[in-house]
């Protein structure tokens, strides 16, 4: 098949997640014959970046990348594009490329800044491709994209504009109420990440006849390291947790931090970057046992999870998958979550891990597991050898092409 992925953000522009979604499922499907196309824009990027460093990415030259941005306007452009939901996206770069392309499959990932409200009709010029969205965040729902209200809260009710004003994001005036439904109606499927996601969607109004759960991926050799000595844990001086992604307030690392103060003969180490870092510092100062790793890269971070006695994952907004607690979970990493969003499916999956509700109970449980060897054997035995099939990458590929092929009207394909 000829298949296009479509995201504002990928490879070395972008924030993690959805992009890493996107280069394992195209590397996979690319190594099994498949001529991907990955369509992204490097202004997009360059607009919300900050002082974000670039990710290290690496992608095989079978692989055809189509980078939509340009210097002269391209940041403009992507404003655009947020502001008006993608007007006259026709006569834009991807316009042009879906005009002049066919193609068999097209999936569209996070596109909030290449005209999502207008890019799903677009599409019906490929009228014989097969159309997918995966809702990697809230976007098409919350135009703050994590269902985080005020930037105080998870979002109990629809205030979108006083939201933005509030949050200091740009309002989208042409968001209606269940605009959606409208232009996720030209899709063939929607995917979610997991179970709570989809009902989050459905509260808020959606109504499409095919959706289907399709939770993150972990790449072939993720757990190559294992038995590694270089990453074993008896060959660190000190214990310690590990909590990582984009440092910003709604990952709810400072609400990590000071909790360290009690824990002086265990040590925390952050892994990402992102807009909260200042602040996260400054929380830390004075701290010994709290340290910052900047951005990792794929073996890099392998290795930190490896040696952990838990992975921590404070997250305040809803996740829609939690990536870091998979990936953890499957190297055999007990891992603490907050009781929310798609966290709890997690663990229950794997009872590889243990749940919090509050600040309280989450330090009771950093405790436990720090002192705890029963414990921690019992979560790390149970996280290793409880894993769902559809989280490694031949069994995920094998159901998404199985998807595909039925959307086709065709047999199972392999």
């Amino acid at each position: 098949m000829k298949i296009c992925m479509i995201s504002s953000f990928f490879g070395r522009n972008s924030f993690g997640g959805d992009s890493i979604y996107i280069e394992r499922l195209s590397h996979a499907l690319s190594r099994q014959g498949h001529d991907v196309h990955i369509v992204h824009s490097s202004s997009a990027y360059d607009l919300v970046r900050g002082s974000q460093p670039q990710r290290t990415c690496s992608i095989p030259p079978e692989i055809v990348i189509h980078d939509i941005g340009s210097r002269l306007g391209g940041k403009l452009l992507a404003f655009w594009n947020h502001q008006t939901g993608g007007a006259g996206l026709k006569f834009q770069k991807l316009g042009y490329l879906l005009k002049r392309t066919a193609f068999d499959l097209i999936h569209l990932h996070n596109v909030s800044l290449l005209g999502g409200r207008v890019l799903p009709d677009l599409l019906k010029s490929q009228a014989h491709a097969v159309k997918l969205v995966t809702a990697h965040d809230y976007w098409w729902i919350c135009p703050q994209s994590l269902f985080w209200k005020y930037g105080r809260k998870t979002c109990d009710a629809c205030a979108c504009m006083s939201c933005a004003l509030i949050s200091h994001r740009p309002p989208q005036l042409w968001r209606r109420r269940d605009w959606f439904n409208s232009a996720l109606s030209s899709i063939d499927a929607i995917l979610f990440p997991s179970q709570s996601t989809m009902e989050i969607y459905q509260s808020r109004g959606l109504v499409h006849p095919k959706q289907s759960m399709m939770p993150g991926l972990l790449p072939a050799d993720w757990d190559a390291t294992r038995n590694s000595e270089e990453t074993a844990r008896g060959s660190l001086s000190r214990s310690y947790f590990v909590s990582a992604g984009r440092l910003v307030i709604e990952k709810g690392f400072q609400k990590l931090i000071p909790m360290m103060k009690q824990m002086p003969d265990m040590d925390l180490r952050i892994a990402g970057c992102g807009p909260a870092e200042k602040l996260l510092r400054q929380l830390a100062h004075g701290l010994h046992n709290v340290r910052f790793e900047g951005l990792l890269d794929h073996d890099a971070i392998r290795r930190l999870f490896r040696g952990a006695r838990a992975i921590i994952v404070p997250s305040l907004f809803p996740e829609t998958f939690g990536l870091v607690a998979a990936e953890g979970l499957s190297l055999g990493i007990p891992v603490i979550a907050r009781n929310r969003g798609s966290l709890p499916e997690l663990i229950n999956a794997t009872s590889g891990g243990l749940l919090f509700d509050s600040e309280d109970q989450l330090a009771d449980q950093m405790r436990r597991i720090a002192s705890d060897d029963d414990l921690f054997g019992r979560l790390s035995h149970s996280a290793a050898t409880q894993i769902p099939q559809i989280w490694s990458e031949g069994f995920h590929v094998k159901a998404y092409l199985k998807l595909v092929a039925s959307l086709r009207g065709e047999g199972a394909q392999s």
